[in-house]
C-alpha cells in the first residue's frame, strides 16, 4: 500500500496517540469507521422520522412504488 505524509498539529498527534491503537493508522481507521457508522445511523434516523411524519396515504403510495421497482428487478440477475 502506498503511504503519504500528513501534517498534524502536536495536539492532534497526541490525541491520536492517546487513543491507544497499535499504530496511528489503526487508530485513524477506527475513528473513520465510527464516524461513518454514526453518520449512517443519523441519516437512517432522519429518514425514519420523515417516514413516520407522512400520512398513511402517502406511505401507501411510497410502498406501492417501492414494490413496483422491486418487481421490475426481480427477474434480473
Amino acid at each position: 500500500m502506498k503511504a503519504t505524509t500528513v501534517k498534524l498539529s502536536v495536539e492532534t498527534r497526541d490525541r491520536i496517540r492517546a487513543m491507544g491503537g497499535e499504530t496511528y493508522e489503526d487508530t485513524i481507521i477506527e475513528a473513520l469507521d465510527a464516524l461513518e457508522a454514526d453518520r449512517f445511523w443519523e441519516q437512517a434516523n432522519t429518514a425514519a422520522a420523515w417516514r413516520a411524519s407522512v400520512s398513511d396515504e402517502h406511505r401507501e403510495r411510497l410502498d406501492t412504488r417501492r414494490a413496483g421497482v422491486s418487481a421490475a428487478f426481480d427477474g434480473i440477475g
